[in-house]
């Protein structure tokens, strides 16, 4: 085999194996959102996004950030350990927080 052969095989695979572990950790099937969620946070203004809205996903750098937004929002929000309950008039929602790519939370 060529050495371009090989570079261009080690490319595909490294890729391939980014994306496996950005499903992975964001336990999103489709990386690309996760992906487009932290472009959005890294090289925009916000401090969170919307990655979805079925199921609703959240992703932002801290806990202190998604309460802040959200109460800006208009919500009541609660934190129960990585739990946040959130209120707003009847609407209650209860999501969840967890790590993504060490640096991040996915609220969902």
């Amino acid at each position: 085999m060529s050495k371009k052969t090989i570079i261009g095989s080690s490319i595909i695979i490294g890729i391939i194996v980014i994306l496996g572990y950005i499903s992975y950790s964001s336990k999103i099937a489709n990386p690309f959102i996760g992906l487009k969620g932290l472009a959005q946070i890294s090289i925009g203004e916000e401090k969170i996004e919307k990655i979805s809205d079925k199921p609703l996903r959240y992703i932002s750098r801290s806990y202190e950030d998604f309460t802040n937004y959200m109460e800006s929002e208009g919500y009541t929000v609660e934190q129960l350990g990585r739990g946040f309950q959130l209120k707003k008039g009847n609407e209650s929602k209860l999501l969840v927080a967890e790590g993504f790519m060490g640096n991040y939370k996915i609220f969902n």
